[in-house]
C-alpha cells in the first residue's frame, strides 16, 4: 500500500512538472511571436543594421546624414528570401533643403530635391532572391544645414503614380510627327519620349486634349514627365498680375534675383498653400549664358540650330515654382518663324506675351528674354525690363496618386 501510495505521488509530481512544462512552452512560443511580429514590421531608426521582412539593410555609414559631418552614405541591402522582393529608398526626418544623388554600381539611377516632406526617392526596386545590392547615397545643400535620415522599406511592387498613370492613358513615341524646332506642332502628337540631365523624360506635342490638371478649380496643363518621374505642370492661363523679369534698371540675369521670382513666390503662397507638400522642389534651367561669339547660348540653340533639348547647357536652380525655358515651348510645338494657334500652350483667352526664363539678346545694359505672344510665336526682341505676363509652372512630387483621365472635362486631379 506504501508503494502505491509513493507511485501516485511520484506520478502527479510528474504530471504538474509536465503541466508546467507546457505552460512554459507556450508563453516562450507566444513571446518569440510577438518579438519577431515586432522585430519584422518595427525599424529601430537607431539601428544600423536592420532585418524587414527578407531583406536585411546594412547602413555602412549610418543611415543619419548631416550636410555638416557627411555627404555620402553606403549601405547594402540583402534579398535572404527563394523569391523577387521590392522596396523604396525613402528619406525621413528632413531638415533644411539641398539634393541627393543615388548610385547603383557608380551608376545614377536617380536625383531630386529634399524639403521638409518625406520623399520616397525610388519608384519600387526589384531585387533578386539571394542578391545583394550595393548603394552609394550622396547628398548636398547650399546653405549646408541639411539633415535627415535614410531608410529602406518593402514595398509590394510598383504602385500607380502619376506618371505611370500618364504613361497608361497615353501610348508614348520615340520620335515626333514634325521636326522639332523646324516645324510648329499643330497636330495631336501625343506623348513622345525622350531625355533630360536627370534620365528619361516624356513631353506633350501638338494639338493636346488630354493634359489636363485640375488644381484647387483651377486648370493647368502638363508638359512633361521629368527625368526622376516627378510630373511638370504649366498654368493654363496667365496670372492676374504682370511682372518684370528683373529689377528696374539693373541687369540681372539670375532668376532668384529678378522680380519675377519674387512675384511668383508671393504667388504660389497665395494660391497654392494648401498644396506645399504636393510640390517638388525641382531644378529649373535659368540659360542666359552667352557663347564665344557673343550669341545667348539658348538663341544660338534654338533659333539658329533649331536643336532644342530639355538638358540644361547653363545656370540651374531648384525651386517650388518657376517658369518655362523657350527649349521646353519649342518642344511642345512653337517654332521660330511664326505664330501657332494649334498646340496646348496656345490659350485665345491670353492677349499678352508671357515670359520664359531663357535669355534671347543682350547688351551690357539690356537683357531681352525670350517670350511667347498672343499668336503663340517666339519673340526675341523684347526687353526684360518690360511688364508682361507670367505662366508658373510647378512639379508634382513622384509619389502623387490621381483620379481622371486628362481630358477637359476629367482633368487629373491629386488624391490626398
Amino acid at each position: 500500500m506504501e508503494s502505491e501510495r509513493l507511485v501516485k505521488l511520484k506520478m502527479r509530481k510528474i504530471y504538474k512538472l509536465g503541466l508546467s512544462f507546457v505552460g512554459l512552452l507556450i508563453f516562450l512560443t507566444s513571446f518569440l511571436g510577438v518579438c519577431y511580429l515586432f522585430y519584422d514590421k518595427v525599424i529601430d531608426p537607431s539601428n544600423d543594421i536592420e532585418v524587414n521582412g527578407a531583406l536585411s539593410i546594412n547602413y555602412v555609414d549610418g543611415k543619419s546624414f548631416d550636410i555638416t559631418k557627411n555627404n555620402k552614405i553606403k549601405f547594402s541591402i540583402s534579398n535572404s528570401s527563394e523569391d523577387v522582393q521590392y522596396y523604396n529608398i525613402v528619406f525621413l526626418k528632413i531638415r533644411g533643403e539641398g539634393n541627393y544623388k543615388i548610385l547603383y554600381n557608380d551608376t545614377l539611377i536617380n536625383e531630386g530635391s529634399l524639403s521638409t516632406k518625406d520623399e520616397v526617392a525610388t519608384d519600387s526596386i526589384s531585387i533578386d532572391a539571394l542578391e545583394t545590392k550595393i548603394y552609394t547615397l550622396e547628398i548636398n545643400s547650399n546653405e549646408n544645414n541639411l539633415k535627415g535620415v535614410v531608410s529602406v522599406r518593402t514595398s509590394k511592387g510598383k504602385q500607380e503614380n502619376f506618371a505611370s498613370t500618364i504613361l497608361k492613358n497615353n501610348p508614348f513615341s520615340d520620335n515626333s510627327l514634325t521636326k522639332l524646332g523646324s516645324d510648329a506642332g499643330v497636330e495631336n502628337e501625343g506623348l513622345i519620349k525622350s531625355s533630360d540631365d536627370i534620365g528619361v523624360s516624356y513631353f506633350f506635342r501638338g494639338n493636346i486634349t488630354s493634359n489636363y490638371v485640375s488644381i484647387n478649380d483651377v486648370l493647368w496643363r502638363i508638359v512633361r514627365i521629368n527625368g526622376d518621374g516627378t510630373v511638370r505642370l504649366v498654368l493654363n492661363d496667365v496670372t492676374n498680375a504682370v511682372s518684370s523679369y528683373y529689377n528696374t534698371g539693373e541687369f540681372v540675369t539670375d532668376y532668384k534675383e529678378s522680380n519675377i521670382y519674387s512675384y511668383l513666390d508671393t504667388w504660389f503662397q497665395e494660391n497654392l498653400r494648401g498644396y506645399t507638400s504636393n510640390v517638388a522642389n525641382t531644378r529649373f534651367c535659368n540659360d542666359t549664358s552667352v557663347n564665344n561669339e557673343g550669341i545667348y547660348s539658348s538663341y544660338a540653340r534654338v533659333i539658329t540650330n533649331k536643336i532644342p533639348t530639355f538638358n540644361c547647357l547653363s545656370n540651374s536652380f531648384t525651386s517650388k515654382i518657376g517658369i518655362l525655358s523657350v527649349d521646353e515651348v519649342v518642344m511642345a510645338g512653337a517654332y521660330p518663324d511664326g505664330g501657332n494657334n494649334n498646340y496646348y500652350l496656345y490659350n485665345s483667352e491670353i492677349s499678352d506675351s508671357w515670359f520664359t526664363m531663357s535669355g534671347a539678346k543682350g547688351s551690357d545694359a539690356t537683357l531681352n528674354l525670350f517670350m511667347i505672344d498672343a499668336s503663340g510665336k517666339i519673340k526675341s526682341d523684347v526687353a526684360g525690363s518690360a511688364y508682361h505676363s507670367v505662366r508658373p509652372v510647378i512639379n508634382l512630387i513622384k509619389n502623387t496618386q490621381v483620379t481622371g483621365d486628362g481630358t477637359i472635362d476629367n482633368p487629373y486631379q491629386m488624391v490626398n
